[in-house]
């Protein structure tokens, strides 16, 4: 069944996460799929297909694609506001942190939220790791720690802070803009300015 094909908890734990679907192997190692919809690599690929997307709703194996027109940003950095805001999850907290906040576990291991500032910009705002900065944006402002040189550093002119923090309320900067398309919020990115507390 080609949703169902996932390894059991224990060995998902040795290999710290497998790609779906994972296959189990004739003498009981369990393989997971690298490339998707691609013959060899997937295993619900029939051989000579080459490239199959077999869950294609219209039954003809073809990716489907919707083309719209470009939609521009309703809003992008400028003087007042230089910097993109993009926000997004952690590890810890998939989603909202609604209920991995109450794991005692993953709270510890991410206990608050935080920006995370390109070590460049940084230098240049003078703002160092676990200074506490001021986040504005044309809708709000938020005070909250920085951190450089975490997990992922954002580009130059980018900052990130993920939105599981109930107590510092990230989405009430970002904008209420929604694609008129898809009528997806645009919570994902914004223009913001970066102050060091204390300057």
């Amino acid at each position: 069944m080609k949703h169902k094909n996932v390894a059991p908890y224990d060995v998902l734990v040795k290999h710290r996460g497998m790609r779906w679907p994972v296959m189990r192997q004739e003498d009981g190692s369990y393989k997971e799929t690298r490339y998707r919809f691609v013959e060899g690599e997937d295993p619900f690929v029939k051989a000579g297909a080459g490239i199959d997307f077999y869950h294609s709703t219209t039954k003809d194996s073809r990716a489907q694609i919707w083309f719209h027109p470009y939609e521009a940003p309703p809003e992008v950095p400028d003087k007042a506001y230089p910097f993109w805001l993009s926000t997004g999850r952690v590890l810890e907290h998939w989603h909202t942190g609604t209920m991995t906040r109450r794991v005692p576990q993953l709270l510890a291991a991410m206990p608050r939220a935080y920006v995370e500032i390109n070590a460049k910009d940084a230098a240049a705002l003078r703002v160092a790791n676990g200074d506490k900065v001021l986040l504005e944006t044309r809708r709000g402002k938020l005070e909250i720690t920085a951190w450089i040189g975490g997990r992922g550093e954002p580009p130059q002119g980018s900052v990130f802070v993920p939105f599981f923090d109930e107590n510092l309320l990230i989405n009430e900067l970002t904008l209420e803009a929604f694609d008129p398309i898809s009528k997806e919020p645009d919570y994902k990115k914004c223009a913001v300015r970066i102050k060091r507390i204390g300057q």
